[in-house]
């Protein structure tokens, strides 16, 4: 990760202390972070005047809502800059305040130059703010999304890496993107679940050809094969990782349609809500 710049999204509850696991990755590989603060307001009701051309009048409560909100994220902006700076970090420091369905084309532009987002639990307080913030830097961002840094002192620096591995284009994106992770780790388990051994799916040796090309590039690797019996493969993939002591889970997101997996459920939409461990996703 060296070089890298990091980009921290954090919700109007967000504190410097958030920010230490980035800090000091960011400092321990000459990288930059930047931080956005992101403060939802709500949708804006407005009423129509009572003449035919009268122009839409916006309610008061609406406005100071939005000024407080405002106010609040210059206020952490300021405080960040300064922090920065006492750290020696460079990195650009800004906020985005607006309506929370508008999150998710605003955080992809701002992510579009960072090698990694990583979005910190002071968002969760908000789901739908929170969803559109991934899915903005999942499906419209080029780079990975880590979250959960704050479960594991070692998210950003992990010894020892789950991949969860299912032959799929988001699986080999999301190992691409954590490469840099898997080749400074202790170790990496390349986990199969219910493995497809059929040439369309996993093939003959389900995670070999991946397992070979990873340790071409020096990583420590071992290959395991599950089955998740009457658990779902989100359960069943944090139950393993957690007999594996791992620092960090590396899948990959939305295999299949998110709205499917948003109305009937499905694994990325249970790992990216759950909090016991940090994971890297890629779409």
């Amino acid at each position: 990760m060296k070089n890298y710049t990091f980009l921290a999204l954090q919700g109007p509850d967000g504190t410097t202390a958030e920010l230490a696991p980035l800090t000091e990755a960011a400092t321990n590989h000459s990288g930059r972070l930047s931080v956005l603060h992101l403060g939802p307001v709500p949708i804006m009701p407005y009423t129509m005047m009572t003449s035919p051309y009268g122009a839409p009048a916006i309610p008061e409560g609406w406005i100071s809502q939005r000024r407080e909100m405002a106010e609040m994220l210059a206020e952490k902006q300021s405080k960040t800059r300064e922090y920065l700076k006492r750290e020696g970090l460079t990195g650009e420091v800004s906020t985005i305040c607006i309506e929370p369905a508008a999150f998710h084309d605003m955080v992809a532009v701002r992510a579009i130059f960072a090698d990694v987002s990583v979005v910190l639990n002071s968002l969760r307080k908000d789901k739908t703010v929170f969803d559109n913030v991934v899915y903005g830097l999942l499906f419209e961002a080029p780079g990975p999304v880590i979250l959960n840094t704050e479960a594991d002192t070692k998210a950003l620096a992990p010894e020892n890496v789950f991949v969860a591995w299912n032959n799929s284009l988001p699986a080999i994106r999301a190992v691409r993107a954590a490469l840099p992770l898997l080749k400074a780790a202790k170790e990496v388990t390349i986990a199969c679940f219910d493995a497809d051994s059929t040439q369309y799916a996993d093939g003959e040796s389900p995670g070999s050809d991946l397992a070979t090309w990873l340790s071409h590039h020096g990583c420590k690797i071992t290959v395991q094969e599950y089955n998740t019996g009457h658990h779902s493969v989100a359960e069943a993939m944090r139950a393993r990782a957690h007999e594996q002591t791992a620092n960090l889970i590396v899948m990959g997101a939305y295999g299949r349609s998110r709205w499917n997996e948003r109305f009937f459920g499905g694994t990325t939409e249970t790992m990216t809500q759950q909090q016991d461990f940090p994971i890297l996703l890629n779409h």
